[in-house]
């Protein structure tokens, strides 16, 4: 599910404490989540479930303290995030790809199925992947650079030539909320930004010239209406 809160993930202060939580183990000794700002906060706590859905692999969780809610993981995205800092610019990436696709500003939760090419996304087959098929979006970046967070996002959907602009400041509201300083840019179109591989996981471009391999597809549920995501429907 994506519905995470695109003002609070775009502040300044929610980003300087994403960096500062990569520099260091994700857990304590205990188990228990490591001490950030992010606690004191629905907002941030919210976003620190996202944090370890998207990092630790399912069977796997922290608590908030010793008396705190469980977050549990999902994805696994950085396993070693728990015992050691988020380093390397591989491992940032597919986190901030995965936080990226957790954002919904548009005060809904939808269910989403990833695809990309990480091993923990890459070849998952089972009934669930035959019913995801709307393409959705593609999200790449590093919210973790000290130099300042990057994301991109492109638009996979069929319907982007038909619904124009509409879509577009559709999918800006999706991943920016009403943020003022929202750190992600709409590249418009994937065919204009990324390269598909004959497994169908994306390889993106920047306009600045850099290449991110760890890009993260969604689809959505084919019973989901678009009517209820897009200003224009199928």
């Amino acid at each position: 599910m994506n519905g995470d809160d695109p003002e609070f993930f775009w502040r300044s202060s929610t980003q300087l404490a994403l960096r500062a939580l990569a520099e260091a183990p994700l857990a304590g000794a205990r188990g228990e989540l490591a001490g950030t700002p992010l606690l004191a906060s629905d907002e941030g706590r919210r976003l620190l479930s996202y944090v370890v859905l998207c990092a630790l692999p399912a069977g796997e969780s922290l608590h908030e303290g010793e008396a705190g809610a469980s977050l549990e993981g999902m994805v696994g995205l950085a396993p070693g995030w728990t015992s050691a800092p988020l380093q390397g610019a591989e491992a940032q990436r597919w986190v901030t790809a995965c936080l990226l696709q957790t954002l919904n500003g548009l005060g809904m939760d939808v269910e989403l199925r990833m695809t990309g090419g990480h091993p923990v996304l890459s070849g998952r087959g089972g009934a669930a992947a035959s019913e995801f098929t709307t393409p959705d979006t593609t999200m790449f970046g590093n919210v973790f650079d000290p130099d300042g967070p990057a994301a991109f996002a492109c638009i996979d959907n069929v319907d982007v030539t038909v619904c124009g602009v509409d879509w577009s400041a559709h999918s800006l509201r999706r991943i920016c909320g009403l943020s003022p300083t929202c750190g992600a840019t709409l590249l418009g179109p994937c065919s204009l930004s990324c390269a598909h591989a004959e497994d169908g996981h994306a390889t993106c471009d920047t306009p600045e010239g850099d290449r991110y391999v760890e890009a993260i597809s969604t689809r959505l549920h084919s019973g989901l209406s678009l009517d209820l995501l897009a200003p224009c429907g199928p």
